[in-house]
């Protein structure tokens, strides 16, 4: 996140925790992540706040008044390791809300819109590839009025961060899953 100019520090107990990479044992594309326990940058708010909304200065967020004031954009990303799949599932493009729940695959789960961003910002902070540009992934937070949350869209004017009823489909949306590490 440091290229980022957000600072989370690691302990010198953490650093060590997190020396080895957990092995993943998947078919997709995935991006492994630590976070520390001093987590309190790594909130949408503070992470909008530390990269803007210029799309001329990518990485950046879709500046949309609708999210503002939303519970999900004040939840830190959790301390430990995160694991996502860096393509929304093949199977999940064009289902609801609760695919990974009907479609009975064990060890994934929905993620947080904030472990979505970080995924997409950190990767093109080391590579320049902005991933899901035409595509969006279901989150596991929920928005006001029963709304859930969706990232993707990561073009040339930021990310964009959307709502939609959980039986919404869409050719664009499917699933980045949370892969559950022991």
């Amino acid at each position: 996140m440091a290229a980022l100019g957000i600072v989370c520090p690691f302990t010198s107990q953490e650093k060590a925790t997190f020396a080895t990479t957990p092995i993943v044992n998947r078919t997709e594309r995935t991006f492994v992540f630590p976070t520390p326990a001093a987590n309190e940058p790594l909130t949408l708010n503070k992470i909008k706040s530390y990269v803007g909304t210029d799309p001329r200065r990518l990485p950046c967020f879709f500046d949309h008044p609708w999210y503002l004031n939303e519970g999900f954009m004040s939840t830190a990303c959790a301390p430990g390791w995160h694991v996502l799949t860096m393509d929304p599932l093949a199977g999940s493009i064009l289902q609801p809300f609760d695919y990974l729940r009907s479609s009975g695959q064990s060890g994934l789960e929905l993620p947080q819109a904030v472990e979505v961003i970080v995924m997409l910002f950190l990767h093109y902070a080391g590579t320049g590839e902005q991933l899901m540009m035409k595509k969006h992934s279901w989150c596991r937070d929920v928005a006001s009025l029963g709304r859930h949350v969706t990232v993707g869209a990561f073009g040339r004017n930021g990310v964009f961060l959307s709502g939609h009823p959980s039986n919404f489909s869409s050719q664009g949306l499917g699933i980045c899953a949370k892969v559950l590490t022991s």
